[in-house]
């Protein structure tokens, strides 16, 4: 007994470890950037999950917002996702543009991760002077975007293969041009999935209607997040949550 209660604590240990070094691959915080506002948050369904976000600085004053969702749960999701991490930070000091950057991304995990791994990838690339934000993706689910002249949400359908499937996946980027008042929201499948006891799906429906109302009321980015999170526990209620739920916000401010 005493032997089986100290192999229990070493794996406790170890989750615990990997749990703090995925959450230490992920901001502690926000850039600040002149008429925008952003953020992001990462609730794990187990000690270690498969999802993190980030924020990439790049040059002539660019930002890029990132989600990631690798496959599997728990340790077997633990490696994997610190590999693609410092892949990903290798890959942005080139200054590809997107659809070569999602290329060589692709390319390199084809190369690298075994046939049962794979990534969702979604990134943004932001160009405050103008309010133009490209997009690429791979396996997400798509971006809404909030138009504050209609005050309508959109799907932002950009299609691709989650990285590492196939080696000669192309990848297309969009772009888009915000005005005051929009929201882009990046979401992973966990809030997309997220299952009540009845085993109903949140689903695509309510997402679109959560973030709409709460892009009409002007919440900041961080308000809109907790908005959404709130309304995906309230209807998923007692069940246990099934997967990694990470959303990612950009406002524009005025």
């Amino acid at each position: 007994m005493q032997a089986e209660r100290a192999l229990l604590q070493e794996l406790e240990d170890e989750l615990q470890t990997a749990h703090d070094l995925q959450m230490n691959l992920m901001p502690t915080g926000s850039p600040h950037l002149d008429g925008f506002d952003m953020a992001g948050c990462c609730i794990s369904a187990n000690h270690v999950g498969g999802d993190f976000f980030q924020y990439h600085p790049l040059l002539d004053g660019k930002l890029a917002l990132s989600l990631a969702d690798v496959t599997g749960h728990g340790m077997e999701a633990a490696i994997p996702v610190v590999m693609f991490s410092g892949i990903l930070r290798s890959q942005m000091e080139l200054g590809d543009p997107l659809d070569r950057r999602f290329g060589r991304l692709n390319r390199t995990l084809y190369d690298s991760l075994d046939d049962r791994t794979f990534v969702c990838f979604l990134m943004g690339e932001l160009v405050p002077a103008t309010r133009i934000f490209r997009l690429a993706n791979s396996g997400c689910p798509y971006p809404y975007h909030f138009h504050a002249a209609s005050g309508e949400v959109a799907e932002l359908q950009i299609e691709g293969y989650p990285l590492g499937v196939r080696a000669d996946t192309i990848y297309a980027s969009i772009e888009i041009s915000l005005e005051p008042g929009d929201y882009v929201v990046f979401c992973s499948d966990g809030i997309i999935e997220a299952g009540n006891a009845e085993e109903e799906m949140f689903g695509f429906e309510r997402t679109a209607e959560t973030i709409k109302q709460g892009c009409t009321e002007g919440l900041p980015a961080e308000g809109l997040i907790d908005r959404l999170i709130g309304a995906v526990k309230a209807f998923t209620g007692d069940a246990s949550q099934g997967d990694d739920m990470t959303v990612v916000v950009l406002r524009v401010e005025g």
